[in-house]
């Protein structure tokens, strides 16, 4: 290679004939984000006595007239009129505005930064991180397209003209001329191709591929490799394109006689540009030498003269005559997919190679929106598509020090072509695989792994915790992307993570999540098994000890079409203990679908669907609190068959009809375990489940003489409704219906009853009766300002519902394999309810919108019998036969007082009782849009609970953010939870400071969490 020391001094030995001097300066190349415009992290305002905004495409425009003002951080304009066009990038660290601004007779802004720039027309361009605001227009005025103004052509000609230039130099047209402020044309057509490719290779079956990255003599196999091909495929794929036109701009050129070179200085661009494969390479730098691959001297065409005068593309190269390029001194090379820096670079086009030195090399994943940058003391490059490193680090952060960083002592990175995911992605993403690894944050490494693979920096650590807990001790948890760990590619749609924790005196612990998914199959799995747990499971001050014991959890599910509408779901699920979910994974204790084991076959066409579960409990204890707590059992189904019809019509759709018919084996479960198991008292037991804390309850299922044994039920439900309208006016919707219902049992349950029934069988009836009605009354003068009305709009809903219910058995006579079966409300009962709604618009001229300002809904439920099995009374409008308690009032109240300002409200009077049964209230304020508050009151009369919630949510910074949460209990006049938190945005990841208190497991907590930006999902379920 030919170094910079060598060539100064050649360059510099008398004798050598140098030709004249050429100059044609042309605008400087966009070399793309971020080498080109940097990202400032400053807040733009714009001010004028006259705002216009309307849209063009995705970006707004505002035409400032009459003192108009520019100021962005410390340096502003003032100019006679001015034309704004403000562009929004989506990004992984945030929204970046791409601003674009065009002056008539600019000027300083006195009292501004040092700002020399000024014109009659002034074209101003800058990227900021920070918020655009218009500052106390005089009138703003919408518009849907740009106004008849003498500004707006020349500011529209001048920004296409720039954005041509910048986009690429040369002598032919830089962009697409029907998109003139978009890509490069030849950008635009080559990612145009790769898509057609793709859909016909697509549509193509195509036998598979195996393939192999390797680096430093290991190999990774690809298993999605079929689906990943070179993006330069079918074409010239060469370090630099092999044919074509090179144009080129500099301040100076010299013929180099004895080294038969061209020296290009001041200011250089360069341009390789194949039309045929439509590939465009820029490269920039103050020096560049361009080595002839023939002794013959010049090229005539290489210098201007009478036929350059003529035609200016007759000066210029052919890239054939090129054997090697070397640049010097601020070196920038860019393909548009990619883009490197470099003080000294040297491209050997005869062998199809290219060294650069002290590099850093940027690319950008579009379809997740995060940056790539590789820095390395040497970068290699094979071909269009391969680099490879040494002495590298890898990041997703501009900084020359990245807060983190994957450091390589080898690093391979490879551009592969994917199936494209929006209409804009141009299916190119990024493959690196690297030897001798390790995690850095700052210069700082804290992990080593030998080796690892992924694809768009999907970094194996996912996410890193610590924190102490008052009662457990120091605590570490982590999650770690297996695929990178194994150094394998992830195939496309899975996902794939490891916990590895230490849990302070519950010892070492271990995890598995993953997910995948395609088009036809999804599936899911979650494992976390505790190694040696001698420490002591705390909730809700209940206290569970562990002597040493291996514990977990594991679940795993599978959906599969079968064709013909039918799909089938796997579930298999086990906990090792009682205690184990309430402690580790309490949302999954309380409220998530039911642990079991099953098979589901099921076929959904309209409003049909045919099901087959067949379903069991591989516990001995039933494992969620919810289900624990109401009947203290779960039900195994072996198996049950279903069908259902919603919303069918009958006799040309005059009549509804719905169905539901199932048959199936039944058996009641319960556990083997007892209260104490779960940290419960005496005094706790007796009162949640009628036992003392060692009784079983499965010993408290025998003395309710729960049939235990397999019971088959047969269950046909039939409704008809009938829509009709009268009234004045046909204004009253009225809907008579009919429920007829057949239960059948292969039991009588006599000993559950008390030989009060011996019957098997059970029939049903119900009718009922909906009608509504709706009156509006509109007042488009009414206006106020304090309360943000613009117009109101009263509408009034009166609506009854009235059904009566009778039953061959008694709710109580049967045990309750599913209480939307055997729990069914009987009587008669009304509703008679009114729901008012004031409407109002908000918004200005066209973007104006309508509001439900205030919501009132009241409703009176008389039933002529209480309901002992519900303690909170509730009604269903739907399905009356599931209504709760006796005699009660609700009402509920929302008010969007303004678009920062909502209210609501829901109360409950237990007329049976004379006392509020419940009731809550909550008002959520956005002061601004970086500062949100919250605050919440809820009262249980059945708990005797009365909880005031507050909290705050405030980013004080676009770099830092506060959470604070505090839950009261106004019973015992005390702190429940208190929760505080503080985040720090860091480029590629999140810190999160978090301390809290929680008085029911009287625990303290304080710690931290790191969570990286992009990279592989979270998982999810199905």
């Amino acid at each position: 290679m030919l170094t910079a020391a060598l060539l100064a001094a050649a360059l510099a030995q008398p004798g050598y004939a140098q030709t004249e001097t050429q100059r044609q300066p042309l605008p400087p190349a966009n070399l793309d984000a971020p080498f080109a415009d940097p990202r400032l992290d400053l807040d733009l305002a714009l001010t004028a006595l006259r705002v216009t905004v309307w849209n063009d495409g995705a970006a707004q425009v505002l035409l400032l007239e009459n003192d108009a003002r520019f100021v962005l951080g410390a340096r502003g304009f003032t100019a006679d009129a001015a034309v704004v066009r403000i562009e929004t990038q989506a990004t992984d660290t945030g929204p970046v505005r791409h601003v674009a601004a065009f002056f008539e007779n600019a000027r300083p802004l006195p009292g501004t930064g040092p700002i020399v720039a000024a014109g009659p027309q002034l074209l101003v361009t800058a990227s900021t991180d920070g918020s655009v605001r218009l500052d106390r227009p005089g009138t703003l005025h919408r518009a849907d397209a740009a106004p008849d103004h003498p500004l707006i052509a020349p500011a529209r000609a001048r920004l296409a003209a720039q954005r041509a230039a910048a986009a690429r130099p040369g002598l032919v047209p830089a962009v697409d001329p029907n998109d003139p402020g978009g890509l490069p044309a030849a950008v635009v057509a080559r990612r145009a191709t790769r898509r057609a490719r793709l859909a016909r290779e697509a549509a193509t079956p195509r036998p598979e591929v195996a393939t192999a990255a390797t680096v430093g003599g290991a190999v990774a196999a690809d298993p999605a490799a079929a689906d990943r091909r070179d993006p330069l495929d079918g074409i010239d794929s060469g370090v630099l394109p092999a044919r074509g036109v090179v144009a080129y701009t500099m301040d100076r050129i010299d013929w180099v006689q004895d080294k038969d070179a061209v020296a290009l200085s001041g200011n250089v661009q360069l341009v390789f540009e194949d039309q045929r494969d439509d590939r465009v390479v820029t490269l920039r730098a103050d020096k560049i030498v361009l080595f002839l691959g023939s002794d013959e001297g010049p090229p005539p065409n290489l210098l201007p003269g009478a036929a350059a005068q003529e035609d200016p593309n007759a000066a210029g190269l052919r890239a054939e005559q090129i054997a090697g390029v070397y640049l010097e001194d601020h070196a920038v090379v860019s393909d548009g997919d990619y883009t490197v820096r470099a003080p000294r670079v040297y491209y050997d086009l005869q062998r199809k190679q290219a060294t650069l030195l002290d590099a850093a090399f940027y690319t950008y994943d579009r379809d997740r929106r995060i940056p790539l940058y590789v820095r390395a003391q040497e970068v290699r490059q094979t071909s269009a598509a391969d680099f490879s490193a040494r002495g590298a680090t890898l990041s997703t952060s501009a900084f020359a020090v990245p807060h983190f960083s994957i450091g390589a002592d080898e690093l391979t990175l490879r551009r592969y072509e994917r199936a494209p995911t929006t209409a804009d992605d141009d299916g190119i993403g990024t493959f690196f695989a690297a030897k001798g690894t390790t995690l850095n944050a700052g210069e700082q490494p804290f992990f080593y792994w030998p080796y690892l693979a992924a694809y768009n920096l999907d970094t194996p650590l996912r996410r890193l915790g610590g924190d102490f807990s008052s009662n457990n001790g120091f605590q570490v948890t982590s999650r770690w992307d297996v695929f990178a760990l194994l150094g394998r590619p992830r195939p496309e749609g899975v996902n794939w993570w490891a916990d590895l924790d230490f849990l302070g005196d519950q010892g070492p612990a271990v995890g598995s999540q993953g997910e995948y998914h395609n088009d036809r199959t999804r599936g899911d799995h979650r494992a976390y098994l505790l190694i040696d747990d001698s420490g002591e499971d705390e909730v809700a001050g209940r206290v569970v000890p562990q002597r040493d014991e291996v514990r977990g959890v594991i679940q795993a599910r599978h959906r599969q079409p079968l064709g013909r509408g039918f799909r089938v779901s796997f579930e298999g699920a086990f906990v090792s203990d009682p205690s184990f979910l309430e402690t580790f994974f309490p949302s999954e204790a309380n409220s998530a679908k039911a642990f079991e084991t099953s098979v589901h076959v099921q076929r959904q066409q309209g409003s049909t669907a045919v099901d087959l579960l067949g379903a069991t409990r591989l516990s001995d204890f039933v494992e969620q609190q919810d289900l624990l707590q109401s009947r203290g059992y779960s039900v195994e189904r072996l198996p049950e068959a279903s069908h259902r019809v919603i919303g069918g019509s009958l006799l040309d759709g005059r009549v509804s009809w719905f169905s539901e018919a199932r048959l199936g084996q039944l058996r009641i479960r319960p556990g083997d375990d007892a209260p104490e198991d779960r940290g419960f008292n005496d005094a706790d037991a007796l009162a949640l489940f009628g036992i003392t804390a060692g009784t079983t309850f499965d010993q408290r299922a025998q003395a309710l003489n729960l049939p235990t044994d397999d019971v088959t039920r047969l269950d046909l439900r039939q409704e008809i409704s009938l829509p009709l309208r009268g009234g004045p006016a046909d204004a009253w919707n009225f809907t008579p219906y009919a429920v007829g219902r057949v239960t059948a049992y292969d039991d009588s349950f006599e000993a559950f009853n008390g030989g009060v029934s011996d019957d098997r069988l059970r029939l049903r009836g119900e009718v009922g009766l909906r009608a509504g009605t709706q009156f509006a009354k509109t007042l488009p003068t009414l206006r106020s300002d304090l309360l943000d009305l613009n117009g109101l709009r009263h509408l009034v809903e009166p609506s009854l519902t009235f059904f009566a219910a009778g039953s061959t058995l008694d709710t109580g006579d049967l045990p309750v394999f599913d209480p939307e079966v055997e729990q069914l409300a009987e009587g008669t009962g009304l509703r008679l309810g009114v729901t008012q709604t004031l409407q109002t618009r908000r918004g200005i001229e066209n973007t104006s919108r309508t509001v439900d300002w205030l919501t009132l809904r009241t409703d009176l439920v008389l039933r002529d019998t209480g309901d002992p099995l519900g303690a909170l009374p509730r009604f269903d409008d739907f399905r009356p036969e599931f209504a709760t308690g006796g005699d009660h009032i609700y009402s509920e109240l929302r008010w969007l007082a303004t678009d920062t300002l909502g209210l609501t409200g829901e109360l409950t009077h237990d007329l049976e009782t004379n006392r509020i049964a419940q009731w809550r209230t909550g008002v959520t304020l956005e002061h601004t849009p970086r500062f949100s508050s919250q605050l919440s009151y809820y009262d249980f009369d059945l708990f005797n609970s009365r909880l005031l919630l507050a909290g705050l949510d405030y980013t004080l910074s676009r770099k830092y953010r506060i959470n604070a949460q505090q839950t009261f209990d106004l019973g015992d006049n005390g702190t429940q939870i208190l929760s505080l938190s503080l985040d720090r945005r860091l480029p590629q990841w999140t810190l999160r400071l978090s301390t809290s208190f929680n008085e029911l497991d009287d625990e303290q907590r304080i710690g931290f969490t790191l969570i990286p930006h992009g990279g592989s999902r979270d998982p999810r379920v199905f």
